[in-house]
């Protein structure tokens, strides 16, 4: 059906529409959509590439999305939103060539800790990551033990069962894989870290805990995913750590992705047993040693 763009008065056209106006209700429509759909927990996420678009001019997604954190300016991005990530050497790290990230909070620690920090945008890998066959604690092929020795201890030089893990030792390796175009907005996270050592033998719970930096890359919580500690220590294990928004319904917990994932979270009650996400959404607990479980890193962007 024909339009009538013009109107002719005098012999003079005017516009009787506004092209404007109209992508202005479009997009004030579509936010409130999206809203209705984040409300219900049904909304599928975008790409911050395309929601920043306007704003990414000759540089990439990752200057934009750091100008936006670092001044606390989240207009427009929503909890599901997502950025890909290629990675610049996988090979000898992870199985995949890249990695979707979430949007899973905002300024959840802003403020806080022994360090006040600054604005910044929580992500968390879309799924956990199939690990390549070469890595240290590999296991059936694609899977990473969280220790190599079944030990969910610290020892008298870092009490902290979780900077002394495989896990991390991971961690620190995928870092690298990252394009450095993203990992210099990264911010180091520091969190009050539970502790489980002793001289006199192995314990099984946490005895105290520490201020410590956990890397730009880091596994989450019992806490940061469940809102409350399940099988870590009670008090201890919980530290500063908060619960993610993304994680406020069970679905987000596997994400369409039926495998088991790793906290940083140990066990209490154990000497040897650490926390990790299962296959069917719920908070469980294995041997350190376990070679069914994948890493699901994170990190904040700032």
């Amino acid at each position: 059906m024909a339009q009538a763009k013009t109107l002719s008065v005098g012999g003079t056209g005017y516009e009787v529409i506004d092209d404007t106006a109209r992508s202005n209700a479009q997009t004030a429509l579509n936010n409130a959509e999206y809203n209705r759909q984040g409300q219900i927990g049904k909304y599928g996420g975008q790409n911050i590439a395309t929601i920043l678009a306007g704003e990414i001019g000759s540089g990439s997604v990752y200057d934009a999305l750091h100008k936006r954190a670092a001044n606390g300016n989240f207009a427009g991005l929503r909890v599901g939103d997502y950025i890909d990530v290629p990675l610049v050497s996988a090979s000898g790290v992870a199985a995949q060539q890249s990695v979707r990230f979430l949007l899973a909070h905002f300024d959840p620690y802003y403020c806080c800790g022994d360090s006040s920090k600054g604005h910044h945008i929580a992500f968390v890998a879309s799924a956990p990551i199939a690990v390549a066959k070469t890595v240290t604690g590999v296991a059936n092929d694609s899977f990473l033990m969280w220790n190599t020795t079944n030990t969910n201890q610290g020892t008298a030089d870092q009490k902290c069962p979780y900077p002394n893990s495989n896990l991390k030792a991971w961690e620190t390796a995928f870092e690298a894989c990252l394009p450095e175009s993203l990992t210099k907005y990264l911010l180091t996270q520091r969190v009050l870290l539970e502790e489980r050592y002793s001289a006199s033998g192995a314990l099984n719970d946490s005895n105290s805990w520490s201020w410590q930096d956990i890397g730009k890359v880091f596994s989450l919580s019992e806490m940061e995913v469940y809102g409350c500690p399940v099988w870590g220590t009670k008090g201890y294990s919980v530290g500063f750590d908060c619960q993610w928004d993304l994680f406020r319904d069970t679905a987000h917990r596997i994400n369409g992705n039926r495998c088991y994932w790793w906290l940083r979270s140990v066990m209490g009650g154990s000497s040897s047993n650490v926390c990790y996400v299962t296959n069917h959404g719920d908070a469980n607990c294995r041997d350190a040693t376990n070679g069914w479980i994948r890493p699901r890193p994170g990190f904040l962007v700032g």
